[in-house]
């Protein structure tokens, strides 16, 4: 059957889906949790009792329920477990996950995954499908905080409620290309990151000539803007514009990813946000809206 072409939803091409999140740090969603069961039944479903083994492991070392209430035959088991994984909280789910990783010679002694083997295909699937945990030396940690989701939403909400459109849309795009599926786009969300602030220091200074530095210079004039962070912004824009940068086309392959696309929509939302604030504070931007 030949693939149907990739192209971006209605839904998505008018806006009407919620803008997507840098990463799921206390949530997960479906596409993330059917993609862990749908591994569960590669890993289980094969033989006749890898439902047997891996039900009655969770129910005496997860769940703590007495397995003497399992139902008796392989597939029942399958559906138990589906049952009870779907009810599971996003924590939770990331519980299981963690002992199955550590637990899966002890639950199927002729097992094929290994641990070390498991840490690598789940790292894949949290990255796919931006999950803010990664497996590092067996354990699950963090590789995005609240606190920079929640600095990317304020900008998006701050931008459009005061009147920056450009960097409201900028943002916006930025965070669609980083969470575009199958290939994201991490080249140009780190474009439009850096457009947002260009746009918005460009729209509150007035000045819109070429490059970010004159008109965050004359921005500077009229709020106060610490020199070390505007001095930084002006450099992080050079990283994307000069002749081997992000706006420019590269044959060759580029260490270009998801941790550069990550640190660009932070740092420039972050910063989209603190000039928003001292152009409030200089009366530049009505704060009543």
């Amino acid at each position: 059957m030949t693939k149907p072409k990739q192209m971006p939803k209605f839904s998505e091409r008018i806006g009407a889906v919620q803008v997507p999140k840098i990463a799921q740090t206390e949530s997960i969603n479906d596409a993330l949790r059917n993609t862990i069961w749908n591994f569960l039944i590669s890993i289980y479903g094969d033989g006749e009792s890898g439902w047997f083994s891996i039900s009655h492991y969770v129910a005496n070392f997860v769940f703590k329920v007495p397995v003497d209430e399992l139902p008796t035959y392989n597939i029942r088991l399958r559906d138990w477990l589906k049952d009870k994984f779907y009810k599971l909280t996003w924590y939770e789910v990331y519980d299981l996950v963690e002992a199955i990783c550590r637990d899966q010679e002890v639950i199927d002694r002729h097992t094929r995954w290994h641990t070390n083997q498991l840490h690598q295909i789940f790292n894949r699937m949290f990255e796919t499908e931006l999950s803010g945990y990664r497996f590092v030396e067996g354990i699950l940690v963090p590789i995005a905080s609240p606190a920079e989701t929640e600095s990317i939403e304020a900008a998006v909400e701050s931008s459009s409620r005061l009147g920056l459109a450009g960097a409201h849309t900028h943002i916006i795009t930025a965070l669609q290309l980083l969470a575009k599926r199958p290939n994201p786009d991490y080249r140009n969300s780190i474009k439009e990151s850096i457009s947002a602030v260009e746009s918005m220091v460009k729209q509150l200074s007035g000045v819109d000539s070429q490059g970010l530095s004159p008109a965050l210079g004359a921005l500077s004039k009229r709020v106060t803007i610490h020199e070390a962070m505007r001095s930084g912004f002006v450099k992080m824009y050079g990283y994307t514009s000069d002749e081997d940068g992000i706006r420019h086309a590269i044959l060759e392959d580029s260490n270009v990813g998801y941790d550069e696309a990550k640190y660009m929509v932070v740092a420039c939302s972050a910063f989209v946000n603190y000039v928003a604030a001292k152009a409030q504070a200089a009366g530049m931007l009505d704060s009543s809206t």
